[in-house]
């Protein structure tokens, strides 16, 4: 959520403390419980993951912040009344709560469970509404204003603390990084009571709950944003990756009754969620982030019922009887009917012996607010010649001084949109070099300098450049099957009428559209073999493949009660 704001997403802020109309809360009454409230008592409190949905019908709830988790009338944000409600996204997202509620007068509210809420929202469509504009909006504000952040101590420039950061961002969790040079940093140590000599980079909590140099899952383990799915239930449909092929599949599915999951490696949105600005997809004609574009589609499909788990890492995927077994990095199994493949492809590496000591250190994947922060007033360099790198080039460009794409072939690819060639083309600070490769990457802790060279002459020349941005066309993110599904040359996947390894499928039956060599498994987006490397053509694809799924459902109860 790090648009404009609420205009970004077409809400209103006078939506973010609602009253609702008496008839809409005899409705709620239907699916919780009358409370009584006594002043004093926490309903709950910062870091909690299985709070409750409060609708208070007499007396009042304070809302406050406060690191120690103590009232404190400095740190009030908010005190809800008669027939306004308590909770943020945490409650949608299954995710820890950000701030404090405590009751401040005596009365009564209807408390609803998650399980309880997510009903509401499924069934009561004008409440719904309601709720999750508030819902959105408050988290925006706790975003903005850092309530329940946490802080990240760490060099601003190693890959390991931009790891984290990206982490953090692009999962929408309020963050203040001090980088580990600023005298600030030896001041958080010593107000949370951790060593001087911690390894870093560290996030910090609160006192008493940190970690030093920690992996990406025990970060989101740390904070609560680590969704455990239940393991006991089979699922009908299982989505691995939650870019826009994925997310369009979760909620087609989750919205027409089917027990969804989705397992995420990183952050919703994939490749997609990195675009700083996607200006061609239909109906947003002012443009819409890739982050805006994948947050949007995470709750819509949260809305319907849809279980996402993340930062989840599918490392194996069999098949057990007329089920299929996803087993994750964690250990955990996940039985589910179907399966949709919707991993999408990744940027190629530079054959450069010296590229993986500046990845994160001068070499990045993705441009987006984090990276442009590092690009102010320098030359840079931008790998590549599609949409992405058109995206990327058109967005730094408002950063750097000086914008250098470099594109192997005679052009840029003649698929980039035309909005973005004619953008390239009119900007003073980019400049184009066609037939041009990088040939050294230069420096000591970060990058320094990068050499390239014309594929024609053969002249290279070095610049002092400190940061460059791959974006190398795509590789499909298929290691995990194991061979298991039928792919073509260069690894994605192969679908419908290109499937020529067919023994697995019924005499005479072929695959459906969307269906791998594998019955009841199916890939979307830019995994599969001859995909339109677009976003809309992604969404298209996530929709569609659940009426193919629906299919394979129904077939596989034909066989059973056969």
């Amino acid at each position: 959520m790090s648009g404009d704001g609420p205009s970004s997403w077409g809400l209103r802020t006078g939506d973010v403390y609602p009253v609702l109309p008496e008839a809409q809360v005899e409705r709620v009454r239907e699916y919780g419980t009358v409370e009584e409230l006594r002043a004093g008592q926490v309903l709950y409190t910062c870091g909690d993951t299985d709070f409750g949905f409060y609708l208070v019908t007499e007396g009042a709830v304070e809302l406050y912040r406060d690191k120690s988790g103590k009232r404190s009338e400095k740190g009030v944000i908010t005190v809800y009344r008669e027939r306004q409600f308590t909770g943020e996204l945490s409650l949608v997202n299954r995710q820890q709560s950000l701030v404090h509620a405590q009751v401040s007068r005596d009365g009564s509210a209807i408390r609803l469970t998650p399980a309880q809420l997510r009903q509401l929202i499924a069934n009561e469509p004008d409440i719904a509404r309601t709720l999750l504009q508030a819902f959105i909006l408050r988290r925006m504000t706790y975003i903005q204003e850092g309530y329940g952040k946490v802080i990240l101590v760490g060099p601003g420039t190693a890959a390991s603390t931009l790891t984290i950061h990206r982490f953090l961002e692009r999962n929408d969790y309020p963050m203040q990084h001090i980088d580990a040079d600023d005298p600030a940093a030896a001041e958080a140590l010593a107000e949370y009571g951790i060593p001087a000599d911690a390894r870093l980079p560290l996030v910090i909590c609160k006192r008493g709950v940190h970690a030093e140099d920690p992996t990406v899952s025990e970060v989101a383990a740390l904070l609560g944003i680590q969704e455990r799915i239940d393991v006991t239930e089979t699922a009908d449909v299982t989505i691995v990756g939650a870019g826009p092929a994925g997310l369009a599949a979760a909620v087609y599915a989750a919205s027409e009754g089917l027990r969804t999951v989705v397992i995420e490696a990183e952050a919703p949105g994939g490749q997609a969620g990195t675009s700083s600005m996607i200006e061609n997809y239909l109906g947003f004609p002012l443009g819409v982030s890739g982050h805006d574009l994948a947050a949007r589609a995470q709750v819509q499909a949260r809305k319907f019922g849809a279980r996402i788990a993340l930062p989840r890492r599918v490392e194996e995927l069999d098949r057990d009887g007329s089920h299929f077994v996803l087993r994750l990095d964690d250990g955990e199994m996940i039985r589910t009917r179907t399966v949709v493949v919707a991993t999408g492809a990744r940027y190629r590496r530079l054959g450069l012996p010296e590229l993986a000591r500046f990845e994160g250190s001068g070499v990045h994947y993705a441009a987006t607010a984090l990276e442009s922060a590092f690009c102010l007033g320098d030359e840079i360099v931008i790998v590549g010649g599609a949409n992405s790198a058109g995206q990327a080039a058109v967005f730094l460009s408002q950063f750097a001084r000086r914008v250098h794409v470099l594109v192997r072939g005679p052009e840029l690819a003649a698929t980039m949109s035309q909005y973005l060639l004619t953008r390239i083309e009119a900007s003073p600070r980019i400049q184009v070099h066609v037939h041009t490769e990088i040939t050294g990457l230069e420096g000591e802790e970060r990058l320094e300098s990068v050499s390239w060279k014309d594929n024609r002459t053969g002249r290279t020349e070095s610049h002092p450049v400190s940061n460059v941005f791959l974006m190398l066309g795509a590789a499909p993110n298929t290691a995990w099957l194991n061979g298991l599904l039928e792919t073509d040359p260069k690894g994605f996947v192969l679908v419908g009428s290109e499937v020529t390894r067919t023994d697995a499928y019924p005499d005479g039956s072929r695959p459906a559209s969307m269906e791998t060599s594998v019955p009841g498994i199916f890939a979307v987006g830019d995994v599969r073999s001859g995909s339109v490397k677009r976003v809309a053509s992604a969404v298209g694809e996530g929709s569609i493949v659940i009426s193919d799924v629906h299919r394979a459902l129904a077939a596989a109860r034909h066989t059973v009660a056969g």
